[in-house]
């Protein structure tokens, strides 16, 4: 998958792009969405479920192959879905793989929240922005 933001002259952006089949973009592992290989736009799979979806379309966003629908849209979310949620899917050789241990969750959520407040809203606050002087606004304050 490639993740590109086209802007139109009004400095709106469009939203999440997927490679197409046989199209010739630059970097490793650019394909198209497995799931939806006809899809151009992670719009669509917003739209899937919900026509009338009108909020923005965002990244990472978890979905479910089998149910076809977005279960989640929020990163810290779904890190912490992934320590356990599925652990009962697993074969049992990793089960027993904790990535949450009891004795560093309190310094794993610490971190979670420092990475969260300090990063990655700081990308979100860039990428929601309307307008590229937002952008380089967020950027400086960060």
């Amino acid at each position: 998958m490639t993740c590109t933001i086209r802007c139109v002259e009004t400095n709106l952006c469009v939203g999440w792009r997927f490679a197409t089949k046989g199209e010739d973009v630059p970097g490793e592992n650019v394909t198209p969405d497995p799931l939806h290989p006809e899809y151009t736009h992670l719009r669509q799979v917003y739209f899937e479920n919900n026509q009338d979806y009108g909020g923005r379309f965002t990244v990472p966003t978890l979905y479910d192959k089998k149910q076809k629908c977005i279960v989640n849209n929020e990163s810290s979310e779904i890190i912490r879905m992934l320590y356990h949620v599925f652990d009962d899917t697993l074969p049992d050789k990793y089960k027993k793989i904790d990535l949450l241990p009891k004795d560093l969750e309190k310094q794993v959520e610490e971190t979670n929240e420092w990475t969260y407040n300090d990063i990655n809203n700081g990308v979100y606050k860039s990428g929601f922005a309307t307008y590229v002087v937002m952008v380089t606004d967020t950027i400086r304050l960060g």
